[in-house]
């Protein structure tokens, strides 16, 4: 039937090979068009990611003018390859570059712009909460950084964890809530009793637990 109607119609049937021919040029370009701009996007976040490492650090504060040179590096390729893994990662180096700016609310803002992420979606939720609460911190923000790092304590596959309760029991500490932070150590060597500071864990509960009647935190 079909080299009846290729007989039959010959112009039409030449113009549906054409188009069939056309579309399968289209997609083999489409794809080597994507594989050269991966190849692209990932060869300048290497030398981007490579200058961030070389300059936080090194053993001095780095200048401003370099830092600036380091985000617009960042920036391009998160501007210039959105969809792309690479414009992805270059978005949460824009955010260390201002963190190591001291520009903690614009930081913030990179870092939560993951949150809906494809690298949020492929197992780097615990690590773009991280960089949340660590900024949080930063900015003196305490109750909003408990919140974050508590949600990593409750992640039992965060590489963060540890880490979560040990800060959550230090921002007590720096609030001056001694009872929450002397709770929180304690549950810290209740989860990780082999921890590699259970020493000084026990010895901040020490110090900052109570000591005489009437004392209070």
């Amino acid at each position: 039937m079909t080299l009846k109607y290729i007989r039959e119609h010959p112009r039409q049937a030449t113009a549906a090979g054409i188009a069939v021919v056309l579309v399968i040029l289209c997609g083999v370009g489409f794809y080597y068009y994507q594989h050269a701009r991966e190849r692209k996007s990932h060869e300048l976040l290497q030398q981007a990611i490579k200058a961030y490492e070389v300059i936080s650090h090194a053993n001095q504060q780095p200048s401003g003018d370099q830092l600036d040179q380091l985000l617009a590096s960042f920036d391009y390729i998160a501007a210039t390859y959105p969809s792309l893994l690479a414009g992805e990662q270059a978005v949460l180096y824009s955010g260390h570059v201002l963190f190591l700016k001291k520009d903690y609310p614009r930081a913030l803002e990179k870092y939560q712009q993951l949150q809906s992420s494809t690298m949020a979606r492929k197992g780097l939720a615990s690590l773009i909460m991280y960089h949340i609460g660590r900024t949080f911190l930063a900015m003196n923000e305490y109750d909003k950084a408990i919140l974050v790092f508590d949600q990593l304590t409750k992640d039992p596959d965060s590489p963060y964890r540890r880490e979560a309760y040990g800060t959550i029991a230090r921002i007590y500490e720096m609030m001056n809530k001694k009872k929450e932070a002397v709770q929180s150590y304690r549950q810290y060597l209740k989860i990780f009793p082999e921890a590699p500071d259970a020493a000084f864990v026990k010895s901040r509960i020490a110090e900052l637990s109570p000591t005489g009647p009437g004392e209070s935190s």
